[in-house]
């Protein structure tokens, strides 16, 4: 079950990355409107998702590397993995 586990967080993970990069351009392009306060606030939420995703991705690394465990594992990293979802 890790294996299928860890492909689920990676996914998530990738989602969370994606997710990020179109906030970085929703915030670069505020930035060139003028909208400095808007845009910094998308850039902070577009921090956030790529630290999930780097969360994400260390925890799918640790359930692939002992597939005895399933996961969740950490209810910090199931929190996580909800938010990416949003």
């Amino acid at each position: 079950m890790g294996i299928q586990d860890g492909l689920t967080l990676r996914q998530q993970a990738l989602e969370a990355l994606e997710k990020s990069t179109k906030m970085l351009e929703v915030a670069s392009a505020l930035l060139q409107q003028g909208n400095q306060g808007e845009a910094d606030r998308v850039r902070n939420d577009a921090r956030l998702q790529r630290t999930i995703s780097t969360l994400l991705m260390r925890e799918a690394n640790k359930v692939e590397a002992d597939p005895k465990t399933s996961w969740p594992r950490d209810p910090v990293i199931t929190d996580i993995s909800t938010r990416a979802r949003r």
